[in-house]
């Protein structure tokens, strides 16, 4: 497997660099609102740039048209635009099934922006819809291309157990497939970003907030231009069912990331004779492997892993909320990660 490339092709620029302001960007932004986005579009206008418009995922309707979910989601992104974006007017544009880009090419026809900058959007943007912009479109891909390109790359990632080896995040050109445009800049992370759910989800916030304030202006005024990806046989990092499956084999270090990535959504789960139990947190390691069967008791759940017997919690929704709540507490006490942003193709 071919690796990243190497870092005599970039340059070290650290997160608290600055890049020269010569007028501000413009960018219109295909994303949903949440604690990875919020930051870095706070980050986008204080380093001076404008949003033209943030085009968001609309949400599935009921057939009497009417949701008290999606109404509580609504409210949830004009808070979160609120709380990082104060009282600056942001427009937003729900753009959901069947996707029709001609409509969508309507609604930002009035706004004149530089660059599309996309994440996490579910279908490959129209070569003809990214000509509407100067500089085309942009993408945050969470791993170091062109390793792990596709759907579900931090999932893959801790599955594969590559997670320190390609863990970071891209900015690249949007192209005619997936996650295959020049690399334009990318922040690596170490395998202390990985200890928490909290302080993964900081970092991968970091690094979006350092790439699209630090790295896109330059592409935009030119003196940025991006590194083709090389040709190989890359994984396609795609989840499937057998990926959630916890195995006796598994040291519990492993199963211990697993949740933390995959826990909440899309969930783990133990192989039982008559059943899949869904996992929740570890709560105690009882000692070394039996050899025994699990045994199934009311919330929880006994059963090997490579390195010891453990029991683990089984998922529900009371865990659930109480999971929720603990993420906020533990995301107060996070630090500030140790990030650096390498730029490729960087010109005086």
């Amino acid at each position: 497997m071919e690796q990243p490339p190497p870092a005599s092709t970039g340059i070290s620029v650290h997160a608290d660099g600055d890049v020269s302001q010569n007028g501000p960007v413009t960018a219109v932004f295909l994303l949903n609102i949440d604690r990875y986005t919020a930051p870095l579009l706070a980050g986008w206008v204080q380093s001076g740039n404008r949003i033209g418009a943030i085009v968001v995922p609309g949400f599935r309707r009921r057939p009497k048209g009417f949701s008290v979910g999606n109404i509580r989601r609504r409210l949830q992104r004009r808070l979160l635009l609120k709380r990082y974006l104060g009282n600056i007017p942001t427009r937003l544009i729900e753009f959901g099934k069947p996707y029709d880009w001609d409509v969508l090419r309507r609604q930002l026809s009035g706004i004149e922006a530089d660059v599309l900058i996309s994440y996490a959007f579910p279908r490959l943007v129209p070569q003809d819809a990214l000509a509407g912009f100067r500089m085309g479109g942009l993408n945050l891909h969470p791993a170091l291309l062109p390793n792990y390109r596709g759907p579900h790359p931090l999932h893959r990632l801790v599955v594969d157990g590559q997670h320190a080896v390609y863990g970071g995040v891209t900015l690249h050109r949007m192209s005619v497939g997936y996650d295959e445009g020049d690399i334009l800049a990318q922040v690596a992370f170490s395998e202390a970003d990985w200890a928490s759910k909290q302080s993964l989800a900081h970092s991968t916030a970091t690094a979006f907030r350092m790439l699209v304030s630090g790295a896109v202006p330059a592409y935009c005024r030119g003196t940025l231009s991006g590194m083709p990806q090389p040709e190989g046989d890359f994984i396609w990092a795609e989840l499937e069912p057998a990926h959630m499956m916890v195995l006796s084999s598994m040291p519990m270090e492993h199963v211990a990331r697993l949740w933390r990535v995959l826990g909440t959504v899309p969930g783990i789960y133990l192989r039982m004779a008559d059943c899949n139990v869904r996992l929740g947190v570890q709560i105690r390691r009882l000692g070394p492997p039996t050899g025994r069967a699990p045994i199934k008791r009311w919330a929880s759940v006994e059963f090997d892993l490579a390195d010891g017997r453990v029991v683990h919690l089984t998922y529900n929704r009371l865990l659930k909320r109480l999971i929720k709540v603990h993420d906020r507490l533990a995301s107060a006490k996070i630090g500030e990660p140790h990030l650096e942003m390498r730029l490729f193709g960087q010109s005086e």
